[in-house]
């Protein structure tokens, strides 16, 4: 129980040790009284006068732990909570309710866990191992001095670090594990000497002088008795000088019985003087033993008497201490209203996880749901995009078909052939050469281009001079041809669909231009680029669009052209684009005097 006492004096002393016990706790009471301010320091304060005083005044200790307690809790200072529960343990233990006593601690550990006090909880974890130790149960008691041990060196602070081991080393003492109570001791020792305090060193030269005589060194363990002896004396700690000496009575072999009575008489005289009941039953029932050993039945029965007395007064002490702190009535009620919260708070956790449960499997379904819809809609869309993609293939497949019989025109390869043999039945056999080579050619390329989707533009416009080549043999030179493509078109790589603006060109020729009577008639081919569109242009100075129809009603009324439907088609396909989207633009051209003067078209084809 000292150690605990003396363990928790070493957090955040504000004062010497200089005073007398006596002298500071009255400045500590004139300083609460001068400082009424409850903030941490007054706290700190009353939870120092309190554990000063478990020992001598138990009442007053209970007082000024109920005012830590209280105080603590209106102001939520978790740290004073903390202290609270350690001040309570100490008394409960002193009172030997051990139990008790380590509830107390293990609600300290959760207010220095919350409010980041390892040191608290290192002590409290070193309080409750002492505890355990007075039960017997060793290895419970090993356990949570290890965890103390642990977080004392992380702390750096050796002083508990030592006083660590050293209830170790109790604990395989009474186990009669000697070299391992022996290991714990020399594991310990350079942490005492670190921490320079004479009452750890003394303990640890006490435990030390024990094993030497366990092992029937007596010289050696006199050498270490003394040594804790002195140590002692330093800090005037009489308590400990009283158990060197009933230590010395119990473990040293082969001393007189009256040199073991001298002893035990100091120990007794010490316990007397230091008002320790549990020393002076422990001693008083040595020296009935020594006495009856010496067959001295009177001093045996009066040492059994006063041992008896100092038993029955430290029970009476005891339970006075529990009536103080109406430990029954308190612990039962504290008891009744913990199981009362924990019930209610399993029903609520309960009801909770039954929510979340719920919750969790609509959620489930929910999401299940989600992923039939939406694979569901993925397929669907799937197939028509699918089904989509098959129509439009078989479309532009089949305009590709309708493109190509109309770049095969047979009214077109009829003429061409008419005009072969005109040529050479006027003997013109080099006009006819010229032209049934341009004739191959032109045939060829457009063999050719319809195995590829896009061709270059310079191609393009070769397959386009070939045809025109054709049709001014054909026309007789009635019209002339211009071009204006900038040279980067030429030269670029842009590609563009096969003979793209041929079937506007054609209808330039064949309907404005052939029923023409001017005679400085042009068809003019210009290409540009534009927002990432190459823009044709076409432009003829014919007859315009009105007359052609007049005279195509009048002439061919059972003629129906397809090519420029076609056309607007492939050029609508490859925009990606609807038909009313302007990527095909007629303009019909008049003179100032409002009179027909030609067509212009406009031909937009996106670039790739």
């Amino acid at each position: 129980m000292r150690k605990k006492i003396i363990l928790l004096c070493c957090i955040g002393l504000l004062y010497g040790v200089a005073y007398g016990q006596g002298k500071l706790v009255d400045s500590m009471i004139a300083w609460t009284i001068a400082h009424p301010s409850i903030d941490s320091q007054h706290l700190l304060t009353l939870h120092r006068i309190s554990y000063r005083l478990s020992e001598k005044d138990v009442k007053k200790s209970f007082e000024y732990y109920e005012k830590v307690s209280a105080l603590s809790d209106s102001v939520n200072f978790i740290y004073g909570k903390a202290l609270a529960q350690i001040n309570l343990g100490i008394l409960l233990s002193n009172s030997a309710n051990y139990h008790a006593s380590n509830s107390a601690y293990f609600k300290a550990i959760d207010y220095a866990e919350a409010c980041g006090s390892l040191r608290l909880k290192s002590v409290s974890l070193n309080n409750i191992g002492d505890n355990l130790k007075v039960l017997h149960d060793y290895e419970k008691s090993r356990k949570y001095t290890q965890e103390a041990i642990q977080i004392n060196s992380q702390l750096k602070a050796w002083r508990g670090v030592a006083i660590n081991y050293e209830l170790l080393h109790e604990c395989d003492l009474q186990e009669k594990l000697y070299p391992a109570a022996r290991e714990d001791l020399v594991r310990g020792m350079p942490y005492a000497l670190l921490s320079n305090d004479s009452y750890v060193l003394s303990i640890f030269y006490l435990g030390f002088g024990k094993l030497h005589a366990v092992n029937g060194h007596n010289d050696s363990a006199i050498f270490y008795f003394n040594k804790a002896i002195e140590q002692a004396r330093q800090q005037d700690d009489l308590r400990n000088v009283q158990q060197v000496f009933l230590a010395q009575a119990e473990y040293l072999s082969n001393i007189s019985s009256n040199k073991k009575i001298a002893l035990l008489d100091s120990a007794l005289q010490l316990a007397t003087q230091t008002s320790f009941t549990q020393g002076i039953a422990d001693v008083a029932q040595e020296l009935a033993s020594v006495w009856e050993e010496k067959k001295n039945n009177d001093s045996s029965l009066h040492f059994y008497r006063i041992y008896r007395k100092a038993a029955d007064s430290l029970f009476s002490e005891n339970n006075k201490r529990n009536v103080i702190i109406k430990e029954s009535e308190w612990m039962i009620k504290r008891k009744e209203l913990e199981n009362t919260h924990l019930l209610a708070l399993s029903q609520l956790q309960h009801q909770d996880l039954t929510i979340k449960n719920i919750l969790l499997l609509v959620v489930f379904i929910s999401l299940i749901f989600a992923i039939v819809i939406a694979f569901f809609i993925y397929k669907t869309s799937t197939a028509k995009k699918k089904r989509s993609e098959a129509s439009l293939k078989q479309k532009i497949a089949e305009v590709q078909m309708q493109v190509l019989r109309t770049q095969m025109n047979p009214h077109f390869i009829f003429n061409s052939l008419n005009s072969i043999e005109n040529f050479m039945m006027q003997n013109e056999k080099w006009l006819a050469s010229d032209y049934l080579n341009k004739f191959t050619r032109l045939i060829r390329s457009i063999l050719d281009s319809s195995f590829n989707e896009l061709i270059p533009v310079a191609k393009d416009m070769e397959s386009l001079q070939l045809y025109i080549d054709l049709q001014q043999l054909r026309f007789n030179n009635k019209f002339t041809y211009r071009t204006c493509i900038a040279p980067s078109i030429l030269t670029g790589d842009y590609k563009v669909p096969s003979l793209i603006i041929q079937p506007f060109v054609e209808n330039a020729i064949e309907h404005g231009i052939a029923h023409s009577e001017k005679t400085d008639c042009f068809v003019a081919v210009s290409a540009e680029l534009q927002n990432g569109f190459l823009l044709y242009t076409i432009e003829d100075n014919g007859i315009g669009r009105k007359q052609a129809a007049a005279y195509n009603y009048n002439n061919k009324r059972h003629h129906k052209s397809v090519g420029l439907t076609i056309t607007a088609d492939r050029v609508h396909i490859f925009n990606g684009s609807e038909k009313d989207a302007g990527d095909i633009v007629i303009t019909d051209l008049h003179t100032p005097d409002n009179q027909p003067a030609g067509t212009r078209v406009q031909v937009k084809i996106k670039l790739l």
